[in-house]
Formats: C-alpha cells, structure tokens, sequence
C-alpha cells in the first residue's frame, strides 16, 4: 500500500460556508405591503461563542461515550444521548468483530509512524478518516490538517470495496428517544455547520411532535462548546442555493431562514435581481427541497387580519400575485365559513377593491379553476366554475354534452368539492327547471284576457325615477285614483271640466275683452286634442304593461327537478311553496297541467309514477367539509307503493327495503362514499321515520296526521281515517254522528285521544270545500302569535 507523508497536501477549495452569519439576518419581514403582518423569529437567546466559553486554545478532542444526559420538554422525558464521531476509532470486541475494509500504517515522509489507520464494514470513511486524523493531530503538528485528511480519504475511497457517500465529516451526534424508549432519530451536525440547522433539518425530516423551542435551547448548550460546530446565530437556513439563468450565467445566492414563506422570499428576491421570468421554477425548486415548508406557492402582497363582530379573530385574507382579488376573498370566505354565517361577500370585496394597493378587474368570484380539466378518459381543456353556479350543476352539463358516465361525473365532483375553498351546497344537479311560470295563464274562466292596467305608465321604473315621478306614481296606486281613473266617463267628465273652466275664465269682463273671437274657437279645440292624447297614451291600457302585470301578479318560483327526483314528488314540494303566495297550487287546473306537461310532453324526463310521497328533511351530513342535506321520500303515504317496502333486519333494528334503496341511492353519490355510509345511513333514516310517525298526531298539518299527501284522492281519506282509529280500538263509521264535544269522558288514553284526532281531521278535509279552505297557507300575525286566512270573499279568519 501506498504511504502518505504528512507533506504531501492536495489544495482543495472548498465553498465557503454558505450560511450567513448572526449579523447577517435579516430581520424585516419579506412581504412586500405595510399591512402584512411581521413574523417573529423564534425568541432564543444567541448562543455564546466558543471563546467565551473556553479561554483556553486547546482543541483537543476527549474520546469515549459521555454520559447520556436528559432534558424535560413539554411535559415529555426526552431521552438524549451524547457520542462523537471520534468513538468509532475505539478498539473493542464489537469493531473487531466487523470485517476489515482497508488499513494501512501511516508515517511521515521522514518515516516516522503516525499510527495505523483502519476501516470496518459498516464505517463512513469519511467519518472514520477524520477521527484518525483529529486523534495524531493533538499528538503532531500536521500543518494542514484538512489537506492530509482529504489525501488520506482520496486514497481509501479508490478501494473498489469502499463506498464513500460524503466528504464532510459527522462531528455531532445526538440520538433522541421519545417518553417511551422509543427512538425518533438523531441530530447530526456536520463540520462547520450550524447547530440550528442541524435542528431544524432534524425536525422537518422526522416530523417528531416535541417542543421546538426547548429542544433548540438544549442543543445550543449541549452542542456549542464542542469546538468544530458553528453557534452563530439562532434562525435556521433551510435553503442556499446559487441561481443560475438558463444560459449558466449567475444571477445570485437565494438564502431562505425556516420562520419565512418561501413564495414571498422568491418573489422579493427575483424583484430585486430583475428576475421575475424566473419566479415559477426557482420556488417549484425551492418548495421540492428537502427541508423547505410551502404552505402556497404563490406570493401575498396584502394581509389582513378579519374578526367577527365580537372581536375574535377569524384568521389573515392574504391577496396573492397573480390572483384576482375577488377570487382570494370568496376562497376566504369559503375556508372559513363565512357564507355559512350570511357574511356580506359583496361588500367586503367592494370593501377591499376600493384600496388604492389592490387592482381588482372584476368583483365576480371564480369557484374553480383548472385549466387542464378531465373526466373519464375525456380531456376538456379549461374549467371554470364562477360563485353563482353549483360545481355539480355544471358537471352534470359536461356529463349530458360529451355523453359520459354518471360515475365519471361523481368522481370529479368528490375531486373538487373536497377543496376546502370549494364550497358545494348540493350533490344532485339539476336536470330539469321551468321558469316564467304564471299562475294567471293557467285560470281559465270563459274567454278571460289579462286584466288591464290603466295609466300603466305608474308601474313604469324609469316613470319612479323622474322627479317627483315616485310620488305621483304613489298617488296614482291609491285606491282613490284607481277608481277614478278606471271609471268610464273619466276623460268625458274631465273634458268637460277643463271646457266649463275656460268658458268660466272667458266669460269674466276683464278677460272677455282681451279673449279674441279665434281664440276662443282654437283653445277648445287644443283642450279636446289635449285630453284625447292624455287618453289615449296616458290613461288607456298598453299592452305591454297589461302583460308585465299579467305575470307579475301571477308570478310563481321556478319548478326545479334534481338528479334521481320523480317529477311529481318535484312538483307537490313545489305546489307548496308556491301556495304561499298563490294558493292554492296542488290539486288545482295548474297542478295537473304542469304535471302533465313534465310526464308526457318532456323528452328529458320519465315520470314512475303519478302519485307524490311525502317529502321529509332528515337533517344533514357533512363530507369533505361540505354539508348536504339528507332527503327522503316516504313512500308509505301511498297505498301501492307502500306494497313494494318488505321488511329487512340491521343488527336488532327493523328498516324495509325502501329506507335501505334511499341509503344506496343517498351514498351512491360519494365516490368513495363514507365508511359504512349505507348502513349508518339506513339506520339514520329508519329512526327519524320513526320519530315523525310517532309525532303525527302532535302536528297541525291534516295530512301529516293522516300519513298522506296533499295529493291524495278523496277516496281515500276516510279509508285512512278510519283505519287509524281502528288501529286504536275505535270504529268510524261514514254515517256516525260526529261528536261536537257533548259527550263527557272519564279519562282518554293517549290512542283514544289519537283516534278522536284521526276522526275530527277527516272532518276537517271529507268535502272538496272544507279541503280547500284547509290547504290554503295560514299568514302569521303579531309575530306568529295568530295565524289568518282569507275566504273567497276576502275576508279575514283567524286559524285556531
């Protein structure tokens, strides 16, 4: 084997250090506007420099284990213990029982023996080689140590049998155990590194939860007075790279310290060094690294800090390079469950857009973006979903255009609205909705035309907006100005009034004489010409308006059918929030149309049946962090379908089958869907069903006690009736005389206070005019105190 001298030193130029000094920290924040908030750097005391802890010049190294020593962090006993690199030269039965790699004795050029150098299986040489040389460098002056370290290393990494992964030297070692044993890993500090690198690139890496600040505290106590590491400064370098442009040309050093976004160092780095073509790669690089936390990849020019009206802090609105504000804000609103509150979304980006630092080029908000979309196996190019549209809406009209698959359209739906700052309100998109619908166009009283509309131009907007146009379109609404200008012989007596009022004033001594004959001819003539005109554009019916009015007096909700919704089950829920203004809806010339135009006269729709179920709200589900509602229709309100729901056992709890389809149908929709979403959701429908059917009675609505639909057929109301008195040990007969509250009873059992209530209800609804007055919507007064309905002669009742 080849000799190696003392004298024979290689010059190896090494990068200096690149982590900058304790002087060199920046501690201003990197963002860019005055109302960003400043990041503290962690508050540790500056380790004291080696000097100050050992006066003394000597460097040599104490060989062997220290004693393991302890620290208590965060109510957690960490286990640390200490040992140097320079232990791994330490003969012993465990080294002598590896396998010999390389060794050789190494003397001076003079021939004097340094001391034999050896290599064992399982060594880094380049930790095993720096022992070696630390260990004879306290005995001898070696000059350049570092130098003879590097030959003596280029010598054994030339072994074909030897591995050698680094040059740089493990000096420091720290192995960190939890409060169980168990080993987390260790702190390794390399030469001429920072101790609070070292930390840092040991937490990131591990991920081990312990208290940061305590265990940096110890390390810089432990850690600095060894003489080979650095402790100066307390902020980690978590990135230190020299960039390049594409032709290799330098165009600086990019340092980015563990308490900064990277994205917004990025961005203030390539402003500066005129680099801004470069921003994309350089912080994909620096995000990728090992060790970096991104927690956006895009820079935020403008924070602030929102609070609730109490005074709590909801979190930072950070506005992003590159973003549109308005988009920024409705992700904000969205994460944090503003909308959910009926926070003021407009407002707050009118709010935003007025500051003179923010540039805002629309105040509609985009959902989602993306602008390589797929689904299936289809690619789509660019998507975007704005505030006002329901992601799953426009997924359904992808779905239905490239003719893909209800599965294909789910997928992508879970694949968005798993996004926090996605909000979706609804799994089922809508296939089918009418609008313009008017109640008026389905009345049908003889010949009937549209009620006209005298003066029209009073409901006129631009009329309001003249001056003093609004008061006199108040004054013109007034019932006493309806009648009159709607009587018949208004223009005629109005003629007549002004004609009378000139003949008046003409007649008068002082004016007759100044009146000439011609004018006197003239003026009668311009006052009829005057009230002909006022008549016909004024007074008189236009059309256009008659038919506004026609449809706004007559004005109903749009009916909206979902994915998997049977049109008339659509329809009856519709009926009855349109009944609220116009009533009534269900069961009336309207209701039938428009169901018949929704089974037989829509292609895109197939109606199963002609009979509603009863529609009932079972709470809701959150998913994905999005909550959406569980709705069941409950088929044993109708007789034929009720036959179709057969008895199924879950565990010790009895559901049919019907309850069991809902569920499959409800989970379906979630891909993947929930773990045992079809059982828990089986069981959660099976008990509110149970729950309303137990509290029927207790309702006010007639059906609901019944168990029936608004849509039932009279038939069937007495079958129903009278089937849940018997149920109750009572007889209805359809000729027994109804008790009016004569007859005395010791006491009722609540199924005969329920069966009385099923006989008094079937009274209420048994004839088509009793039906109608009880289907129409009750209006709350005094706060809800009292409810009122009106006959058809417009008179008022109070509800009881």
């Amino acid at each position: 084997m080849k000799q190696i001298g003392a004298t024979e030193m290689i010059m190896i130029i090494s990068e200096a250090s690149t982590s900058p000094s304790a002087g060199e920290v920046n501690t201003k924040n990197y963002f860019y506007e005055e109302t960003i908030s400043n990041m503290e750097y962690f508050k540790l005391p500056m380790p004291q420099t080696r000097e100050a802890k050992h006066k003394s010049s000597n460097n040599n190294i104490s060989y062997g284990k220290l004693a393991a020593g302890s620290i208590m962090m965060n109510n957690r006993l960490l286990l640390l213990s200490l040992s140097f690199v320079t232990m791994l030269t330490c003969v012993g039965a465990n080294i002598k029982s590896r396998k010999l790699l390389w060794g050789n004795d190494i003397t001076t050029e003079e021939g004097q023996m340094l001391g034999r150098f050896e290599l064992y299986e399982g060594e880094e040489p380049v930790n095993a080689v720096d022992a070696f040389v630390q260990n004879i460098s306290s005995k001898i002056d070696l000059g350049n140590a570092i130098g003879f370290r590097n030959n003596l290393l280029d010598v054994v990494c030339e072994s074909d049998s030897i591995t050698c992964s680094t040059r740089v030297p493990l000096v420091y070692r720290k192995i960190v155990n939890d409060e169980h044993g168990k080993n987390l890993g260790a702190i390794e500090v390399y030469e001429n590194e920072e101790v609070i690198d070292a930390v840092v690139r040991f937490l990131r890496r591990s991920k081990v939860s312990v208290d940061e600040i305590a265990l940096k505290n110890y390390m810089f106590e432990q850690a600095c007075s060894h003489a080979r590491v650095l402790c100066t400064r307390n902020v980690a370098v978590v990135y230190n790279r020299m960039i390049n442009k594409s032709d290799g040309s330098p165009i600086g050093r990019l340092v980015i310290y563990e308490n900064e976004e990277p994205a917004d160092k990025v961005f203030k780095w390539c402003k500066e060094n005129n680099a801004s073509e470069y921003y994309d790669f350089i912080v994909n690089s620096a995000c990728e690294s090992d060790g970096v936390i991104c927690k956006r990849r895009q820079s935020v020019y403008l924070s602030i800090s929102i609070s609730d009206p109490d005074g709590g802090h909801i979190n930072m609105l950070e506005l992003k390079h590159g973003n549109e504000p308005a988009d920024d804000i409705f992700a904000f609103f969205a994460t944090n469950g503003l909308f959910k509150k009926n926070w003021d979304f407009r407002g707050m980006v009118k709010q935003i857009c007025a500051k003179q630092s923010v540039d805002c080029k629309r105040e509609k908000a985009v959902k989602y973006l993306d602008d390589n979309f797929s689904m299936g196996n289809r690619t789509l190019g660019r998507l975007v979903i704005w505030e006002d549209e329901e992601v799953v809406d426009v997924l359904y009209n992808i779905r239905m255009h490239y003719n893909l698959t209800a599965l294909d359209q789910r997928i992508s739906f879970n694949h968005i609205c798993k996004r926090p700052e996605v909000p979706c309100n609804r799994f089922k998109a809508i296939t089918y909705r009418k609008t313009q619908i008017t109640k008026l166009d389905y009345e049908k009283f003889g010949n009937e035309t549209c009620k006209r509309q005298f003066v029209g131009v009073k409901h006129l907007s631009s009329f309001s907006e003249l001056p003093f146009g609004e008061k006199i379109s108040k004054m013109l609404k007034g019932d006493a100005a309806v009648s009159a200008v709607e009587h018949p012989l208004f223009c005629v007596l109005l003629l007549f009034a002004l004609q009378t009022l000139f003949f008046l004033l003409s007649s008068i001594p002082p004016l007759d004489t100044k009146i000439s004959a011609p004018l006197k001819i003239v003026v009668p003539i311009f006052i009829i010409v005057l009230v002909s005109i006022l008549q016909a554009v004024l007074v008189e019916p236009n059309v256009s308006v008659d038919k506004a009015m026609h449809t706004l007096e007559g004005k109903l909700p749009d009916l909206i059918i979902l994915e998997g919704e049977e049109p008339v089950d659509a329809l009856l829920k519709w009926g009855k929030e349109a009944a609220k203004v116009h009533h009534p809806i269900v069961r009336e010339n309207i209701y039938w149309e428009l169901l018949d135009e929704l089974c037989n006269q829509t292609e895109s729709l197939s109606c199963k049946r002609d009979r509603a179920w009863e529609y009932l709200d079972f709470g809701i589900m959150t998913h994905m962090g999005n909550e959406f509602a569980i709705d069941f229709y409950n088929p044993h309100v109708d007789p034929i379908s009720r036959r179709e729901c057969h008895p199924l056992l879950i565990g010790e709890v009895v559901v049919d089958t019907c309850i069991k389809n809902a569920a499959i149908d409800f989970c379906g929709y979630f891909v993947p869907p929930p773990n045992n979403c079809i059982r828990d959701i089986t069981l959660h429908l099976a008990s509110q069903l149970r729950i309303t059917d137990e509290k029927r009675f207790d309702t006010k609505c007639s059906y609901k006690r019944l168990g029936l639909e608004m849509d039932a057929p009279g038939r069937e109301l007495y079958k129903k009736a009278a089937s849940e008195a018997m149920k109750r040990g009572m007889n209805m007969s359809p000729f027994a005389r109804v008790d009016n509250g004569t007859i005395s009873f010791d006491s009722w059992s609540k199924e005969t206070a329920q069966a009385h209530t099923a006989i008094d209800t079937f009274a209420k609804i048994k004839d088509p005019e009793a039906r109608e007055w009880n289907d129409k919507p009750c209006t709350p007064y005094f706060g809800g105190a009292l409810c009122a309905k009106y006959d058809k002669d417009g008179n008022m009742m109070i509800e009881v």
